[in-house]
């Protein structure tokens, strides 16, 4: 059954537009490119045959019925335009420096890992609470999304960049650990998302940073003569990279070979990111129109995420 097309839903046309007031020269091609990937299948652009609700994830489809395309498939595909717009935009801001440092095919390669393994995680950890809560629930339970991968995204640049300090219900929080606070606060405002799937994206980000699987992953690498060693960037900081729109900054040149370096020294644009909406959000000056004046409310977003799958 080919899947069914949609319009250009509200979520599409908000991301289409950040994307282009950014400037689209400013991503590096394996970001955009699984940006515009996951849009044109939202939209049923990309003929497959399936939907959200085929290959969402669970412990039960992976293991009783060894659909083990999930592991993959699900992290593809999103609920409805805004959960698709939100991942999104995160994941370009994490996307960019990220790609950035490491070169277009070792963030290839990384996304793949990232992925599989996130899923791979999802599926132990349900396990897990269905062994030690004896609730079968959560052998069943099916999540979709690509927040899983981003959360894993978060660790890394969290890790690796000095990010300073947010604000979360009034708590002042080190940037060290927003990805933890963060993975309570967006539980308790959307209470469909699914934890597990986002503590799983955390837990194979700490195992990149902290744990063996950054060497496992090099080795390969290495083996093969891909790269001859690391490639250090040379420190900049957010002034170096000019005033910019939506607090992205202006593009530096860049090459997108293979690096593997230990050190970081590109600046993290979540931040920047999220202090540009806070100050679009406070203006009290009149605008022209403006995309960001059409984001509904939490309210209405709880509303549409409301399905008989989780979301990631």
């Amino acid at each position: 059954m080919a899947r069914q097309r949609r319009g250009i839903e509200m979520g599409v046309l908000l991301l289409m537009w950040q994307l282009l007031n950014t400037g689209l020269e400013t991503f590096p091609p394996v970001t955009i490119l699984v940006v515009a990937g996951q849009v044109c299948l939202y939209m049923g652009l990309i003929p497959v045959s399936w939907d959200a609700g085929g290959v969402c994830l669970s412990a039960q489809a992976v293991l009783k019925w060894r659909e083990y395309e999930r592991l993959v498939l699900s992290a593809l595909e999103h609920a409805d335009d805004l959960h698709l717009y939100y991942n999104m935009l995160s994941f370009l801001s994490k996307g960019r420096s990220l790609e950035r440092h490491f070169g277009s095919p070792y963030f290839a390669y990384l996304l793949s890992v990232f992925t599989v393994l996130t899923s791979v995680t999802y599926v132990g950890l349900e396990v897990l609470l269905s062994e030690l809560l004896h609730d079968k629930q959560h052998y069943k339970t099916c999540a979709i999304g690509f927040s899983g991968v981003i959360f894993a995204l978060k660790v890394l640049t969290t890790s690796y960049w000095e990010s300073g300090y947010r604000r979360y219900f009034g708590i002042r929080v080190s940037g060290k650990y927003a990805v933890w606070v963060e993975l309570i606060a967006i539980q308790l405002m959307v209470p469909n998302t699914s934890f597990v799937g986002h503590l799983a994206g955390i837990l194979v980000g700490v195992a990149y940073t902290q744990g063996p699987l950054k060497f496992i992953m090099d080795l390969p690498i290495h083996a093969i003569g891909f790269v001859s060693g690391p490639q250090m960037a040379q420190p900049r900081s957010y002034s170096d990279w000019g005033s910019g729109v939506s607090g992205y900054g202006a593009a530096q040149p860049s090459t997108y070979g293979w690096r593997v370096g230990s050190d970081i020294n590109d600046a993290d644009y979540d931040e920047a990111m999220r202090r540009s909406y806070e100050t679009l959000q406070n203006e009290d000056t009149p605008r022209t129109f403006n995309p960001d004046d059409m984001q509904p409310d939490q309210d209405e977003i709880r509303r549409r995420r409301l399905n008989r799958f989780n979301v990631l």
